[in-house]
């Protein structure tokens, strides 16, 4: 992770998180052994270890770390259209 965190998108990323988000958290962890936490486990320790990260608007969520549960379903083959949207192209 350290290298993930130190490096390509994520490092030329990291310094706008201020400027572009209105939520940010993140939490230390040190495994146990080598298997990676299913989504549930790592949610639980943000809620109960996560820290703030500085944002310069941050959100009513933000300020009472309101974490959003992670979404285990895909959501691929959903349909993201706004209702009232038809799918036909206006030619």
């Amino acid at each position: 992770m350290k290298a993930f965190r130190g490096s390509g998108p994520h490092a030329r990323a990291m310094p706008k998180l201020e400027e572009w988000c209105d939520e940010a958290a993140y939490a230390h962890w040190i495994a146990a052994n080598d298997s990676i936490p299913e989504w549930p486990e790592a949610y639980e320790h943000l809620l109960s270890e996560g820290r703030l990260s500085r944002v310069a608007r941050p959100s009513k969520d933000h300020e009472s770390r309101l974490f959003p549960k992670p979404r285990l379903q895909p959501l691929i083959g959903q349909n993201f259209r706004r209702s009232g949207i038809s799918g036909k192209s206006a030619a």
